[in-house]
């Protein structure tokens, strides 16, 4: 008896527990028509990202995987891009960058398409 009760709080624990998904890999970034930027490539990594120019100059930032979300962050002074977390795993990802002052304010939309 004394047995079964540790067991059976570690088994209810384990069912419970979710796994969240993480971005991985490399993906091209290509911007909407109307909100025409320069492409680049982003490499996932769990929780780091670096952003790839076509110059060959590179940044690096941290993921925060929210509960129905993904937030991209270079430093606080950028704007964060976010990521539905339903798109991840797909081959083609959309994304939108906030304004850094008013979060609810839409700078630019895009795809993330795949590479690799």
């Amino acid at each position: 008896m004394k047995i079964l009760i540790p067991f059976t709080c570690f088994f209810l624990f384990g069912i419970f527990q979710q796994e969240t998904p993480k971005l991985n890999g490399t993906y091209r970034i290509v911007f909407e028509k109307k909100y025409e930027q320069q492409s680049f490539k982003m490499v996932f990594v769990d929780s780091i990202y670096k952003k790839i120019m076509p110059d060959a100059v590179m940044y690096k930032g941290k993921i925060k995987y929210e509960k129905f979300r993904a937030v991209l962050r270079y430093s606080s002074d950028d704007n964060p891009i976010e990521i539905d977390k339903r798109d991840f795993g797909k081959d083609t990802m959309k994304f939108t960058t906030k304004s850094k002052i008013d979060l609810s304010k839409t700078i630019a939309r895009g795809f993330m398409i795949k590479m690799n």
